[in-house]
């Protein structure tokens, strides 16, 4: 019997190209679909996440994708009406699914997408298990109104539940230090080798309409914060300089709403309003944005968040999941004997109850704390104006070479 089971796990592994915890990352081609259209298609996502396990999250076009962490780009660079059938490559970091413009309606956008899941599958794959399959059986006489047949639903589900599972499920407990004493290791080296900015100075830039907004204010208030308790530097320059900076951030009126994490080539224009303001009574929401900035992910979606919050996914705002996945183990920081950082609810990178809520306005949550006790933590989360002990030492130690390195070549001058 075992050596069935394995049999049947190394045929999926071999042939399947499951989508990692059941999680399709997407991106929509903004040049090919008008606002209303992309509404269409991720409202027929949000739809499906009803009907199957499997969970659509939208991303930036700048996502990092891999083999592992594959994205679903979706376009329609030949301006095609219809939709006829097409094979998915899985090949490749970035499986293309087309939509035709006279296909933007939920019926057939279900219908393309559960071709493109079943071409993840494979045609050899078996189903996990007969259990696996019953669990998620339909009953035959239900008014609900689906997108998708009963046996679809099952086929995908029975497929797919492992991997959904994963999704929530929380990681084996390891020990804890219970003081922040850590050392970057080889593999958060190789975690943040290329979110760091180069020694440790973020070049950035405004829009003249925003320099007498209060936002603009907001924020070089948290770029303060955060240079007098780390040895990291924001300067900002004008388009009058003889030195143009090729990297740099560009505050504006208009942008991205979330910066990048971590270092990005090039110009990264961000909306100012976006960048100062978030979710109501979020009173760390810039700090955290520049945080982010500097390539520390968010404490609230570290590897083994789900032992201390619970993501409510059904209150999370459409298209802005991405935010709240968990991040690699590789992010986190450890000490000489392998214990991991305590967890953090006063970091100003957690998030707070109501981050990334759809409609939060009758106290619902998208991130609740496991223990509670009189709702202490859920009304400190995200609400610190100064950087924790731990956000302290988390910068001083990734960007400790970076900032050695300015300071010896000033050395030098």
């Amino acid at each position: 019997m075992r050596r069935l089971l394995c049999f049947i796990f190394y045929i999926c592994y071999v042939e399947c190209k499951l989508w990692p915890r059941g999680v399709v990352h997407y991106a929509i081609n903004k040049k090919d679909y008008d606002p209303h259209s992309r509404d269409i298609i991720a409202s027929t996502f949000e739809q499906l996440e009803r009907e199957v396990c499997v969970k659509f999250f939208n991303t930036p076009l700048n996502f990092n994708a891999t083999n592992d962490e594959k994205i679903l780009y979706i376009s329609n660079p030949d301006k095609r009406k219809d939709c006829p059938p097409v094979d998915y490559n899985y090949d490749k970091n970035i499986v293309d699914m087309q939509i035709g413009y006279k296909c933007l309606n939920d019926h057939d956008i279900a219908r393309i997408v559960l071709d493109m899941l079943r071409a993840s599958v494979g045609k050899t794959a078996k189903p996990n298990s007969n259990d696996l399959l019953r669990k998620f059986q339909e009953v035959k006489q239900s008014n609900a109104e689906t997108l998708l047949s009963a046996s679809d639903r099952n086929f995908i589900n029975g497929h797919y539940l492992e991997e959904c599972e994963n999704l929530i499920k929380k990681p084996v407990d390891t020990r804890r230090s219970t003081t922040w004493t850590m050392e970057v290791s080889a593999n958060n080296e190789k975690y943040y080798k290329d979110k760091l900015w180069p020694f440790g100075i973020v070049m950035y830039g405004c829009d003249p309409n925003v320099l007498s907004l209060p936002e603009y204010s907001k924020i070089s208030y948290a770029m303060m914060v955060i240079e007098l308790a780390s040895c990291v530097v924001f300067k900002s320059f004008t388009l009058k300089d003889p030195l143009q900076p090729k990297n740099l951030l560009w505050f504006g009126l208009q942008g991205e709403e979330m910066p990048h994490l971590g270092f990005l080539e090039g110009n990264q224009t961000l909306s100012i309003s976006h960048m100062a303001y978030g979710a109501p009574g979020h009173s760390a929401h810039t700090l955290n944005a520049l945080m982010r900035v500097l390539g520390i992910p968010m404490m609230s979606n570290r590897y083994d968040r789900d032992n201390y919050v619970t993501i409510n996914w059904k209150n999370v705002a459409m298209m802005s999941e991405h935010y709240l996945e968990r991040v690699s183990e590789d992010a986190w920081l450890r000490n000489t004997e392998g214990e991991g950082a305590p967890y953090d609810y006063d970091s100003v990178t957690h998030a707070p109850a109501n981050f990334m809520c759809a409609d939060c306005s009758l106290g619902e949550q998208t991130v609740t704390p496991v223990q509670d006790h009189l709702w202490q933590r859920t009304l400190s989360m995200g609400h610190n104006s100064e950087l924790s002990s731990a956000d302290k030492e988390t910068i001083a130690l990734l960007y400790n070479k970076e900032c050695q390195k300015r300071i010896a070549s000033d050395f030098k001058k």
